[in-house]
């Protein structure tokens, strides 16, 4: 195969572009599944940026605004989806800048609102179990869910606080929907032959674009790895 040229590897880079844009992190990996030489790859990243065409501290803005407007999910389910795109923890220490408590609790206000209109009709105990479930599978604090809930359903239904074995059940409930969704992974990517490390990466990478907790999903691998303990 020919060697890839830095003009070609340009070219290619732009073209990765007109799609949608991209992180530094995403572009070096698009680069590399090339077969680019490192070389190459380091120029052309260096030309983009000055060229202004990636830029993560405009990435992150650009998704926050998106967010605020669009996809409405809380900051910890935001922070998981910007370090898959290799967004630095050094930036992700702006998000709170750019997207403060208040903002969050609005967005949230904005999804418990239209989940709500969806669940006319069931009853209190079940709006406030499907509205936690909902809330935390975005990544919005626990805190700020549970406030969310007491604001969104009014006081006339029935008392607002979900117990403590009401939270349990929630979070056991969604620790076998991710069981469940590992085994899935695990085969499906398994009868693709994929096995060793690349596989409980990808399986990592599938269950959280499926919105489960970060720390969750940790501790799943953990158990695994430790079945005994």
């Amino acid at each position: 195969m020919a060697k890839i040229t830095s003009e070609k590897a340009m070219d290619l880079a732009v073209k990765y572009l007109a799609f949608k844009a991209r992180t530094v992190s995403e572009m070096n990996g698009y680069l590399k599944k090339k077969e680019i030489d490192h070389e190459i790859i380091v120029e052309v990243l260096k030309r983009l940026k000055e060229y202004r065409y990636i830029d993560d501290k405009v990435y992150l803005k650009n998704y926050v605004e998106n967010n605020r407007n669009l996809t409405y999910y809380g900051s910890k389910r935001m922070i998981q989806d910007l370090k898959k795109r290799g967004i630095s923890e050094e930036l992700l220490l702006t998000l709170e800048d750019l997207f403060p408590l208040a903002e969050e609790y609005r967005c949230g206000q904005l999804v418990a609102q239209k989940s709500l209109r969806s669940l006319a009709g069931k009853t209190t105990f079940q709006k406030r179990q499907k509205l936690y479930d909902k809330l935390g599978r975005m990544g919005y604090p626990s805190e700020m869910v549970r406030d969310l809930i007491r604001t969104e359903i009014t006081e006339e239904e029935e008392p607002l606080e979900l117990s403590a074995e009401q939270i349990a059940a929630n979070e056991n409930k969604l620790r076998e929907k991710l069981n469940r969704d590992y085994h899935k992974y695990m085969k499906t990517l398994g009868n693709k032959g994929i096995s060793g490390k690349e596989l409980l990466f990808r399986v990592k990478k599938s269950l959280m674009g499926r919105g489960y907790p970060y720390e969750m999903i940790n501790e799943k691998l953990a158990e695994l790895r430790n079945p005994d303990e």
